[in-house]
């Protein structure tokens, strides 16, 4: 019986470490930083994978510090991402204290690019511009 729970709970460590971001072995990248007047700050990240397959992947973050590679990497695999797409074309700025705009520059962003699309996190109203409604999943 002992030997049943330990492998159970082996088991869960490894699904929540898979789940998690622990065996991750991309690159996590800041590419760019913008503070709010209520000292909130908005990032656009980079994640880079030269072993997979998949390419590059650029997100959007908000918190109350700019994140270290390892916590990019765990907010990568988190539900704290504001905005995702694997396309380079990402910049942000504050409209207002709590009023971010998430713009592709230069071209239109379509959904099938788009992984993660919030209006809202926490407080922080999200506005888009240059890219269209919906993911690449339908949601």
């Amino acid at each position: 019986m002992c030997v049943a729970c330990a492998v159970a709970l082996v088991a869960t460590g490894l699904t929540f470490a898979l789940f998690h971001g622990y065996f991750d072995h991309g690159q996590f990248d800041v590419k760019q930083v913008q503070w709010s007047s209520t000292n909130q700050v908005a990032m656009v990240a980079e994640r880079s994978d030269r072993e997979a397959l998949g390419g590059l992947e650029y997100y959007v973050l908000i918190g109350n510090h700019v994140l270290t590679s390892t916590e990019l990497r765990f907010a990568y695999h988190s539900n704290d991402v504001a905005f995702s797409a694997g396309d380079d074309c990402l910049s942000i700025r504050w409209i207002a204290a709590r009023h971010l705009e998430v713009m592709c520059r230069g071209r239109s962003l379509d959904s099938g690019h788009i992984n993660v699309r919030k209006r809202q996190v926490g407080d922080v109203e999200i506005t888009y511009v240059n890219i269209q409604d919906g993911t690449a999943g339908g949601q």
